[in-house]
């Protein structure tokens, strides 16, 4: 099965995102709580939307694929 491809279709670019902005603004949030605050709940959710933000960005930057060298082999495909 091949996909019909228009050969003139532009190329998009879809520049850096938000991440660029994003991620310094999250990780100076969680600086400033880290200095004037004790580890509460709020502190948690801070933590998980940074986590968060790192997952987006790297999801978006590798179009969601998974590389290679991560993926399991079929047995009997060993390298010698």
């Amino acid at each position: 099965m091949q996909i019909d491809h228009d050969p003139d279709e532009p190329k998009i670019d879809r520049g850096p995102g938000p991440w660029k902005i994003a991620i310094p603004v999250l990780v100076v949030i969680a600086a400033i709580n880290f200095v004037t605050r004790d580890i509460d709940w709020i502190s948690l959710c801070l933590g998980l939307a940074i986590g968060g933000g790192i997952v987006a960005w790297a999801v978006d930057i590798t179009g969601n694929k998974v590389p290679d060298s991560w993926r399991s082999k079929p047995p009997g495909s060993r390298r010698s």
